[in-house]
């Protein structure tokens, strides 16, 4: 998959929204579900046994959704001007990420974004290998960057933050049946947040 082909696949089978991690679970309720990466909800580790578990738990599921060794797009998107976008700096310890879309948000939504407020989505694809990406993930765990693992063949989206994973699935069934599987990772909240 090119990066071209990665936004025509993201317009095809998510068109109602942009590759913008945070609204996905509003945009997909009926597809969207979300496991905790610590016991109790606890969003931070504070040793190296909690990073061990939440890098487990996210190596599992993310195998478990998209397989071994499948190709993955990582993408992540930063708000132009943003002064969070310097830990951005530091991607290339991640590899190198091609920026494939800017989208103009006043235009897009101009009730909810100021004049010259732009969006830049960027990419990676890859093989997904089991613990090949843990750096990744605990920079995510520690609310320094943001990214998604989407996976075209399997069609789910998986959305680490600090504190769990997010997951938009191909059905509500798909979703339905692993939240069974994995019910002691999910939160005891009524709306699954």
């Amino acid at each position: 998959m090119t990066e071209k082909e990665f936004i025509d696949f993201w317009n095809t089978a998510y068109p109602e929204t942009f590759p913008i991690s945070h609204e996905l679970k509003w945009v997909y309720p009926d597809r969207w579900f979300r496991i905790h990466s610590l016991p109790e909800a606890k969003r931070y580790a504070d040793s190296e046994e909690e990073y061990n578990m939440i890098m487990a738990r996210q190596n599992r599921l993310i195998e478990d959704l998209i397989g071994k060794e499948a190709e993955v797009a990582i993408s992540f998107g930063l708000y132009q001007n943003d002064i969070a976008n310097d830990n951005y700096k530091e991607l290339p310890d991640f590899g190198q990420f091609q920026k494939v879309l800017t989208i103009d948000l006043h235009k897009e939504r101009p009730e909810e974004y100021d004049d010259k407020m732009y969006f830049n989505i960027f990419v990676r694809i890859e093989k997904w290998k089991k613990d090949g990406r843990n750096n990744l993930l605990k920079a995510i765990a520690d609310d320094e960057i943001r990214a998604m693992f989407i996976s075209p063949s399997e069609k789910c989206i998986i959305a680490p933050y600090d504190g769990g994973v997010d997951m938009i699935v191909d059905s509500t069934e798909i979703r339905d049946r692993l939240k069974v599987k994995y019910k002691d990772w999910l939160s005891d909240r009524e709306d699954g947040m």
